[in-house]
């Protein structure tokens, strides 16, 4: 159904698609689970659905949206029906052991969609960021390492998480083992945006405090609101910060 799915803008030879999904079955066998295949097809998507000869089969259903057409038109977030998109989620951990050229297929989908795959996964860490969800941005740069060990962006994530966390030591040594790896097999140098950070926090030093537990709310929809009936408030921040400074506004 995937490949199908996958590939709905051309036509398939039977013959084609017993190769690629039962090579090591016998011919007959092979015909069979393939006809098999598509009549419960056609019970889930209907038969028109389905153009077929008894060479070609072409799947052509109505309605049909792929997380692939998602993933390249950028639609990465969602919206209140549809979740955010498993951005990197295309057939991960599905194997037919049994047939190669099928798993070469996926390889070849899933490496032409990592450009879109790396971009969606930074739109999910900023995303996490304005939520103030920790966790989330540590587990999307995790999966940015997991395509890509030294992308930088992966690692920026880990560090801030364990920042936010209250964890800066950690978050120091994971650059410090990441700086030293891309040396050795890049014999590059981390950013000066990265470095920056790495400073920062070396300047703090390291205090042990417990983990900060930071709540994920939606905060996108006071974007363009002001907080009003505050007044009290900021006036005891604004006398605080006064007294601090030692500063007396002249008005």
């Amino acid at each position: 159904m995937v490949y199908l799915a996958v590939e709905r803008r051309r036509q398939h030879d039977r013959d084609r698609l017993v190769e690629l999904l039962w090579p090591r079955s016998p011919w007959r066998q092979a015909r069979h689970s393939l006809a098999t295949a598509l009549s419960v097809l056609r019970s889930v998507f209907g038969g028109s659905a389905f153009t077929t000869t008894r060479s070609h089969v072409r799947f052509t259903p109505a309605d049909l949206e792929l997380d692939l057409e998602r993933l390249e038109a950028g639609d990465i977030l969602g919206d209140d029906v549809r979740p955010p998109l498993d951005v990197d989620g295309f057939l991960r951990g599905f194997e037919i052991g049994d047939s190669p050229e099928f798993q070469h297929w996926r390889d070849r989908e899933h490496a032409r969609r990592l450009p879109a795959i790396h971009i969606g996964l930074l739109t999910l860490i900023d995303h996490s960021r304005r939520r103030g969800a920790t966790s989330d941005i540590s587990a999307y740069g995790d999966r940015i390492l997991a395509i890509d060990s030294l992308a930088e962006e992966g690692v920026r994530a880990r560090m801030e998480a364990l920042t936010l966390a209250g964890d800066r030591f950690s978050a120091i040594r994971v650059y410090e083992e990441w700086k030293d790896r891309l040396s050795e097999e890049l014999g590059a140098t981390p950013s000066e945006l990265l470095e920056g950070m790495v400073t920062r926090l070396r300047k703090r030093g390291f205090t042990t405090s417990e983990p900060s537990i930071m709540p994920a709310v939606p905060a996108e929809q006071w974007r363009d609101r002001r907080f009003v009936g505050r007044l009290k408030e900021h006036r005891i921040l604004y006398e605080a910060w006064e007294a601090t400074h030692q500063f007396r506004p002249k008005h």
